[in-house]
């Protein structure tokens, strides 16, 4: 590569992380607008409250272990990375994730943490890892929803909400069957138009049997449970006091619903407070407590790992610019 290309090169490295900064530092300011500071204090005051923060604080590093274990998982069909680089390039990720819908932003917080050639495995292993995410909620969300919403549901359909419970797995049949090779007939196509090389991403699918997605699958569902348990934690310690069985139901039901809306951050935050005021109960103070509870549950899984995530991307590129 020539000087002039490898300058090039450099500035595009360092606009790439000037970008995500701007992004984190907006995200977080918008965040510190919409926290109820008055109500997380009187929070922090009530006895015996505090726990159930700890608890939450305590989950962030198990979700993310669980999610680096299921990433690592997958690639190890394309690439051969030890598993502290996987969880490292996990929490970049994470950290360009932030700022975008659904955090559509991860594989690309993935790929700068990676070699040009490594692109292809990295992020067929992210959409993969994303495509187990829907066997936890089509195994545990689906049911919960049809439970939670089953007297809603009950007054406007024609037949028994019992018909429906099957129709969660029934999805992930169908998915399995039809999803790899539509994913192989997307990667031909891709290689045929854009000239990039497929081959060897399309003969690493080969490999992706049904084991292999279960065990992702597996540490898919652990994740959410454990993403669902924070917000339980979190909504008790502002106050909403929920039975466990009919409260994690709902937790999982509202995050079901919300998968399937790309709505930018913040925004998202907004539905999934509404939505959880349809199933606690419209109270002002339940709602201050749901918004509060969603809020900081996406401070402490999303911001809180970004800060070390943008960090190691930072530092990447400066160690990949001063080799050049």
């Amino acid at each position: 590569m020539t000087n002039s290309g490898n300058k090039t090169r450099r500035w595009l490295l360092w606009l790439i992380s000037g970008v995500v900064l701007v992004a984190f530092g907006w995200q977080f300011a918008t965040l510190g607008r919409r926290v109820d500071w008055v109500a997380f204090g009187a929070a922090l005051g009530r006895p015996g409250r505090w726990r159930w923060l700890v608890v939450a604080l305590a989950m962030m590093p198990l979700n993310w272990w669980l999610e680096a274990r299921k990433f690592h998982l997958l690639l190890g069909r394309f690439l051969r990375w030890p598993f502290g680089r996987a969880w490292r390039t996990v929490l970049a990720g994470v950290s360009v994730s932030a700022a975008t819908p659904n955090r559509v932003g991860e594989i690309g917080g993935r790929l700068l943490l990676a070699e040009r050639a490594e692109w292809p495995g990295v992020a067929t292993a992210s959409l993969l890892g994303g495509a187990c995410q829907w066997v936890a909620f089509l195994l545990l969300a689906w049911p919960a929803l049809m439970w939670t919403a089953d007297g809603l549901l009950r007054t406007h359909l024609p037949f028994a909400v019992a018909w429906l419970w099957p129709l969660g797995p029934a999805l992930l049949l169908v998915g399995w069957w039809g999803g790899l090779p539509l994913l192989d007939r997307l990667l031909r196509w891709t290689e045929s138009r854009l000239g990039l090389a497929t081959a060897e991403v399309r003969r690493g699918l080969t490999e992706v049997k049904v084991a292999l997605m279960a065990r992702a699958g597996a540490y898919a569902s652990l994740r959410f449970v454990v993403y669902c348990t924070q917000l339980y934690c979190l909504l008790w310690f502002f106050g909403v006091e929920l039975d466990p069985v009919r409260g994690l139901a709902g937790i999982m039901a509202i995050y079901l619903v919300q998968a399937g809306l790309p709505l930018p951050p913040g925004v998202d935050l907004v539905t999934r407070t509404e939505m959880g005021l349809l199933v606690w109960g419209g109270a002002p103070e339940t709602a201050v407590a749901t918004l509060a509870a969603f809020t900081t549950l996406f401070a402490v899984n999303v911001l809180l790992p970004a800060l070390p995530g943008y960090w190691l991307i930072v530092r990447h590129n400066r160690t990949t610019t001063e080799r050049l």
